[in-house]
């Protein structure tokens, strides 16, 4: 990565990244500098929780099964902890049916069952779109008629698409 692309990436000024590179901050500057633009990018974005609340609000987000999917098994194979699902289970800014679909995703990620702070009603899937009811019990456990298409997203884990 050049100084401009740390520049645009960390908002930090070319000026203190040149005092980076000549002081006691070498170390850094030189890590800075092995790092690939778009890795960093993406590892800068995994501490940003807005991608997950957009697919956990996926009625105002998508309009396409699988774009949706797409997006959720990139981020559900890119290694992210999954301890964030847990986090946004319990946040109150979202609807419940987007807490109860990140409940559903931590228990699927971690086997581990959460209780949610409100009664849950089997209304809505994982992808609003989808009214298919399946025998998937851990979803049913979380108010929802249908969880993830293991055959796709085992599809997916293989081969990166569809």
């Amino acid at each position: 990565m050049n100084q401009q692309q740390m520049h645009t990436l960390l908002d930090v000024p070319t000026r203190t990244l040149r005092d980076w590179k000549k002081g006691n901050r070498g170390k850094l500057y030189q890590l800075l500098e092995t790092l690939d633009y778009e890795a960093a990018q993406k590892l800068l974005d995994m501490n940003n929780n807005m991608d997950l609340k957009k697919l956990l609000e996926n009625e105002q987000n998508y309009s396409s099964l699988r774009e949706f999917e797409k997006d959720l098994y990139e981020v559900l194979v890119s290694g992210r902890d999954s301890r964030v699902w847990l986090e946004l289970s319990k946040d109150t800014s979202l609807s419940k049916e987007a807490r109860a679909r990140a409940a559903y995703l931590y228990s699927f990620l971690t086997n581990k069952m959460t209780q949610l702070s409100f009664t849950t009603q089997v209304n809505v899937g994982l992808y609003h779109g989808n009214k298919n009811q399946t025998g998937n019990g851990l979803a049913r456990l979380y108010g929802l008629k249908n969880g993830l298409d293991m055959a796709r997203f085992n599809q997916f884990k293989m081969t990166g698409r569809f």
